[in-house]
Formats: structure tokens, C-alpha cells, sequence
């Protein structure tokens, strides 16, 4: 994985981030200690979600080029 293509995505994402906890938050003095962690379990769900997404387009991708030509899914209900 080539991290400096991301360099800029992860400065806005860290951005965004920070504006939005120290909006919602209000005085982070008091959690000065423990907001690392808070901030972890956030990019955690962010990478979480966002692995999903890439496993799910790239199974997307495989089974669309798996499938015969002229093949058309039947609708059942």
C-alpha cells in the first residue's frame, strides 16, 4: 500500500475529526488523558467500515464478472 496516496485524505479526515470532537465535546482539558483512546475507537469503526466496503465492491466485481453473458436475475418473493 503506497500510504503517501492517502496523505491528504487522512489530513482532512484528521481535520474533520478533531473540529467535530471539540464541537461536541466542549472542555477536552478534563479528558486530556483519555482522549487518545476515545479518538482510536472512532478511526477503529472508520476502518472497520471502511474495509467492508472495499471487500464487499471487490466481491461485487468478481461475481459480475463471473456471471455468463446474457444471464438476467429472476426476481423471487
Amino acid at each position: 500500500m503506497k500510504k503517501e496516496s492517502y496523505k491528504a485524505l487522512v489530513e482532512e479526515m484528521s481535520k474533520q475529526l478533531a473540529d467535530k470532537i471539540l464541537l461536541e465535546e466542549g472542555d477536552v482539558s478534563r479528558r486530556a488523558r483519555t482522549i487518545d483512546g476515545d479518538i482510536a475507537v472512532i478511526v477503529g469503526e472508520v476502518g472497520l467500515q471502511a474495509t467492508k466496503e472495499v471487500l464487499q465492491k471487490t466481491c461485487d466485481e468478481k461475481v459480475a464478472k463471473k456471471k455468463p453473458k446474457g444471464w438476467k436475475q429472476t426476481e423471487t418473493a
